[in-house]
């Protein structure tokens, strides 16, 4: 019985010692294939930028570097403005204020002294040469801004343009029962136009958990538009009231069609003042030559010139 004893209990300090031989070695093993991971990974990230295009390794960062380099110089003012009617035109081709100023700047630093040298050695003047840098530099500054304002400017108009018939489906779609959130999902299906890309980011933002008061706000803020403006402030205020959605778009519907209607009338009555211009130095000029032209030969020849 001793020895009996004596055997099992060897065996089972030997089967003690296995375990925890064997469970130290295997945490040993997995900290050693942790660590070896974790180097494979080191080594994939030190190769990987090897692996990228040129244009990510090198010019990307360059580009960076640039647009920070030339936000800090110029005025916060400029860079709000730059900002807000970059946001008025829609973000063309997903374009930054830091990428447009510093476009500016970059084509700046090139056209003036360019256009310093080519003056200068075609007309072999300092003071010309000068003023053609000095004309090459307002152009480089003053069209990109002219551009960035018209187009701000054109998409302004096309969203009071679109703003009736955005209206008049917001009443039909509240009259048949749907909400008013609905009727703007409706607005984003049906129609084309920055209008409704306005009113699917809002309803994107609501998602988000933003207030609907807020996401309006926002909207009237960021697209600039005193037509739309005064009418997200009336369902605002309407909603605040607890005032009738379907009436509310009604009478916004009603105004809309008036003051689209004045619009019209107002460009009608501003045609003739437009068209003195063409017409005194374009068509009445080549009609008097048209018209006393055959006259003006007949006198000569009669006098014999």
């Amino acid at each position: 019985m001793i020895y009996l004893a004596a055997c099992s209990s060897s065996l089972l300090v030997f089967a003690l010692v296995m375990l925890v031989g064997q469970a130290a070695f295997k945490d040993r093993g997995n900290i050693r294939g942790r660590l070896n991971s974790i180097k494979e990974m080191r080594l994939e990230e030190e190769d990987e930028p090897l692996s990228l295009p040129f244009r990510i390794r090198v010019l990307k960062p360059l580009e960076i570097k640039m647009v920070y380099f030339f936000v800090n110089l110029l005025p916060v003012n400029q860079k709000a403005w730059v900002e807000k009617k970059l946001v008025q035109a829609g973000n063309p081709k997903g374009m930054r204020a830091g990428v447009f100023m510093s476009g500016v700047m970059i084509t700046l630093l090139i056209v003036t002294p360019t256009v310093f040298f080519i003056a200068l050695i075609l007309t072999l003047q300092l003071s010309k040469a000068l003023v053609a840098a000095l004309a090459g530099a307002l152009l480089s500054i003053l069209l990109p801004a002219a551009w960035l304002q018209i187009a701000a400017g054109s998409r302004i108009k096309e969203i009071d343009r679109s703003l009736p018939d955005a209206i008049d489906l917001l009443v039909v779609s509240v009259e048949a029962g749907l909400g008013f959130d609905l009727a703007l999902a409706k607005i984003s299906e049906r129609m084309t136009g920055p209008l409704p890309e306005e009113f699917a980011r809002v309803l994107q933002e609501m998602k988000l958990g933003k207030p609907r008061e807020a996401a309006l706000r926002d909207m009237s803020e960021r697209v600039g538009s005193h037509n739309l403006s005064s009418f997200l402030a009336m369902v605002i205020q309407g909603t605040q009231m607890g005032i009738s959605m379907a009436q509310i778009l009604r009478v916004q519907s009603d105004t809309m069609r008036l003051v689209r209607r004045q619009k019209a009338e107002e460009m009608a009555m501003k045609a003739p003042i437009k068209m003195v211009f063409p017409l005194v130095f374009c068509v009445f000029p080549a009609l008097l030559i048209i018209l006393l032209g055959p006259a003006f030969l007949s006198i000569m020849e009669s006098l014999n010139f």
